[in-house]
């Protein structure tokens, strides 16, 4: 089963190659909002050790979490070019464990913190089995993650096929959606309406259930919401 997933993944991520809706972005006021596609370089996209881009270990996972995007072009480079100092998977565990983004480590926090007491309870080393990607898949020009250089309604619309052929092709049971934009390809996806926010979304809607998958509108790990406002939604992760 795992190969034949990673052979639809690659078959995916060819066809992506081949995208480049999102390549001449630029705002009314003129702002260069164009992202750059990974994907036409095999050995690139297939060698950036990132919680974010590690596809092939994950093929199997029950729970997806999906993200708004990459981030800058430059942070993944940097991470490709640390890998192939040396090619092995130590050095690519290794790499990994080194991320120490905000946003990994509140994500990793919440989810470990949120199933205590349940059947399911994790640790932080269980967070190298779920899979992770982003709503927005090619990379941020620049080398910051502030919002004039990038156009996230636009780019996540356009993106929204490729994403749902991730989700056919891992088969998730629970997908997780950090922030406003990750819910909203999936409500271009599967067709369900949400909220002009997020807060209203899961407030409304704190659980969308569909035929063959939970989806659990996260707030970002990141963002200035109470803990136990967060927590509240991350346990529902665990109420199978």
């Amino acid at each position: 089963m795992e190969n034949n997933k990673k052979e639809k993944l690659d078959l995916l991520f060819r066809e992506m190659s081949n995208c480049n809706r999102c390549c001449n972005l630029v705002k009314r006021n003129g702002k260069d909002c164009s992202l750059i596609p990974i994907y036409q370089e095999l050995d690139f996209y297939k060698n950036i050790p990132s919680i974010w881009t590690d596809w092939y270990q994950r093929v199997d996972s029950d729970m997806m979490i999906i993200g708004q995007d990459w981030g800058p072009y430059e942070e993944m480079k940097k991470l490709h070019d640390a890998y192939l100092v040396e090619r092995t998977p130590e050095n690519w565990d290794r790499l990994i464990e080194k991320e120490k983004s905000l946003t990994k480590k509140m994500l990793t926090k919440y989810l470990v913190e949120s199933s205590k007491n349940t059947q399911y309870e994790m640790t932080e080393s269980d967070m190298k089995h779920i899979y992770i990607t982003n709503a927005i898949m090619c990379a941020r020009s620049g080398n910051h993650y502030r919002g004039d250089n990038i156009m996230l309604k636009e780019s996540t619309i356009r993106c929204a096929p490729f994403l749902k052929r991730q989700i056919e092709i891992v088969k998730p049971k629970v997908i997780l959606t950090l922030g406003y934009y990750p819910l909203l390809a999936l409500s271009y996806i599967f067709g369900f309406e949400i909220e002009s926010n997020l807060t209203k979304t899961i407030e409304k809607n704190p659980e969308i259930k569909l035929k063959n998958y939970r989806i659990i509108p996260l707030y970002h790990p990141t963002a200035q919401i109470k803990k136990e406002q967060q927590l509240s939604q991350y346990r529902r992760i665990w109420n199978i």
